[in-house]
């Protein structure tokens, strides 16, 4: 039996542990096993995810990772961005559509977007009668309410059934029926492309319009994991942990409607990691894209041309590599991460744009250390893992506080008998200033998590006006050489809709994954609704969409910037008879 939501707890806290900036979150894997759990001595609060995966809270005042090393790297949920800065007939869509034969609109199918929120009022969210077609609502931010019994998994937030939104639509003021909101405008845009109801006079569609929604807006990241990782205040930004609920919760709400054919977006990134599909995010993603009728569409990310990634190379001749990185004035700190796959401990050398030095020499009996310059209040925290279970790579985590503007030089050494490779990779975009980057920087293996899960569909953006892919757009293929990103969907220029009714022009990876989670919907449809392919996966639906991407001649598939190619799935079908 899974343990309760809520235990070791003997006094009812005034937030759930979830929300409570008084207690610190961890991944855990405790595979179904009571004795995996943590010593029930020390207070603690614990959400399941399912079978391998547990969410554990602990007051701040037992455990508190001020730096990497109090913990597991991967149990610290790290911190998700927003991956966004005519479009349906270039993927086949309106044809589909209006075929006499197919007519596929994603009715019988449920989109699911794990965002910002969205604003439930907007004409396109709602049906030809004008109720919902929002079946779920789970708005994690919302702290007036606790535990709701009607969904024991659920435990902080509050969830809106299609029933009380309907309440909400009739009311005067439909937030004080169901007070739920989208601050950013993200989820509402992703959602109106994926399945957004024509709206005639603003020549805009979503891919399935048909679909029902399943929604959860995540709440914000806590204050001890901003300060932990140095990023912005002001930054949107969403935790690991709450997003691995999110889908727990869209799963939950497809069996709750005899397993209904699910298609989730996910378009949120993050630079931290290994980039190789490893963190409990991307492996729980891996996992439940081949479920039966789950199908997960991922961004690839828009770190292309960010210049926040640099790859060196170490060979038994060049044993010393050197990395130029530019910090912008202002740049209150930031962290940094190497991750690299030689046999030997690397040797650090951080010279600051004055010109001094510090050497990190790593040592298992001192793994975290101080680096503190004399004529500079630059003070670097900088934390070593000789192995990093997951990847199976060391490791080091820097955090730059008060860095000096200017130009850091980063000497990296290894004794190595073969050639390897190391990478350093600076947060999202959004999370440094713009003038802070490598000056020789790689745009390779630049794709965010968890983009680089194997089985989910990770999706570039392109310009489906002249087929040019975006600029912006993040470069395959992982550390690792897994193919990724997938395929290419349209995503620069497209028209959405925003909180308030207004609709807007915005590009960016995340769009293209809304596009494909759309498209997934409608070969669900086609596959489990109308028993065509009635036991097909995401897997599968990955397999069908690549089979019959549009391709180039021009270029070499696969592609570390197109994936397998442009998404059709017109031609999907063409290939199927």
């Amino acid at each position: 039996p899974m343990p309760d939501a809520f235990s070791s707890f003997t006094d009812t806290p005034s937030l759930p542990p979830a929300q409570d900036e008084n207690y610190t979150d961890f991944i855990i894997e405790y595979r179904n096993t009571p004795d995996r759990l943590p010593d029930p001595s020390i207070p603690h609060a614990i959400s399941v995810i399912d079978d391998r995966y547990a969410v554990l809270y602990v007051p701040r005042t037992y455990l508190m990772p001020d730096t990497v090393s109090a913990s597991d790297y991967s149990a610290i949920p790290k911190c998700y961005t927003a991956m966004d800065l005519p479009s349906l007939d270039s993927s086949g869509i309106t044809r589909l559509a209006n075929h006499p034969y197919l007519s596929l609109t994603g009715r019988g199918t449920a989109v699911a977007i794990i965002d910002s929120g969205i604003d439930y009022t907007l004409p396109v969210f709602r049906n030809s009668d004008g109720t919902t077609r929002i079946a779920w609502l789970w708005d994690q931010a919302l702290t007036e309410t606790h535990a709701d019994p009607r969904y024991p998994s659920v435990p902080y937030g509050a969830v809106f059934s299609a029933a009380e939104i309907n309440r909400a639509l009739t009311a005067g003021d439909p937030l004080s029926v169901v007070p739920s909101a989208d601050p950013t405008g993200h989820g509402t845009f992703l959602a109106g492309i994926a399945a957004g109801k024509e709206s005639s006079t603003d020549n805009f569609r979503g891919v399935a319009p048909d679909a029902s929604l399943i929604v959860v807006r995540l709440k914000t990241a806590k204050q001890y994991l901003r300060e932990l990782f140095l990023l912005p205040a002001d930054a949107d930004v969403y935790q690991e942990d709450d997003i691995m609920l999110a889908i727990s919760f869209v799963l939950s709400c497809s069996g709750q409607m005899d397993t209904l054919p699910v298609s989730l977006c996910i378009g949120l990134g993050t630079s931290l990691g290994s980039h190789s599909g490893t963190s409990p995010l991307s492996q729980y993603a891996d996992r439940i894209a081949r479920q039966f009728a789950v199908c997960i569409s991922i961004a690839a990310g828009n770190e292309g041309n960010a210049r926040h990634h640099y790859r060196g190379v170490h060979t038994p001749e060049k044993k010393e590599d050197i990395a130029e990185l530019r910090v912008a004035e202002g740049e209150a700190g930031f962290s940094l991460e190497l991750w690299g796959r030689s046999l030997s401990p690397y040797q650090v050398i951080l010279q600051s744009p004055s010109g001094e030095s510090a050497r990190i020499t790593p040592s298992r009996f001192q793994p975290s250390t101080t680096i503190r310059y004399i004529f500079t209040q630059s003070a670097i925290y900088v934390t070593t893992i000789p192995l990093e279970p997951q990847s199976g790579a060391q490791m080091l985590f820097l955090r730059f506080l008060s860095p000096d503007a200017g130009l850091w030089r980063i000497t990296v050494t290894t004794d190595t008998q073969a050639e390897v490779f190391y990478d350093l990779w600076l947060p999202a975009r959004g999370l440094v200033r713009e003038n802070t980057y490598f000056l020789r920087s790689t745009p390779l293996q630049t794709i965010t998590g968890p983009g680089s899960a194997l089985s989910p569909i990770t999706y570039t953006a392109y310009d489906y006006r002249n087929s040019s892919l975006y600029l912006e757009a993040s470069r395959g293929f992982t550390p690792i050489t897994s193919v990724k990103p997938d395929l290419a969907a349209p995503g620069v220029g497209l028209i959405g809709p925003l909180p308030g009714g207004r609709f807007q022009e915005r590009s960016g990876t995340s769009l293209a994954a809304a596009h494909g989670a759309g498209a997934a919907a409608l070969f669900f449809e086609w596959a489990i609704i109308r028993q065509n392919a009635p036991s097909l996966n995401g897997l599968g639906v990955k397999n069908f969409f690549i089979r019959s991407a549009r391709r180039s001649t021009d270029l070499t598939y696969p592609n570390r910037e197109w994936g397998y190619g442009i998404l059709n799935l017109y031609h999907t079908f063409s290939t199927l008879f």
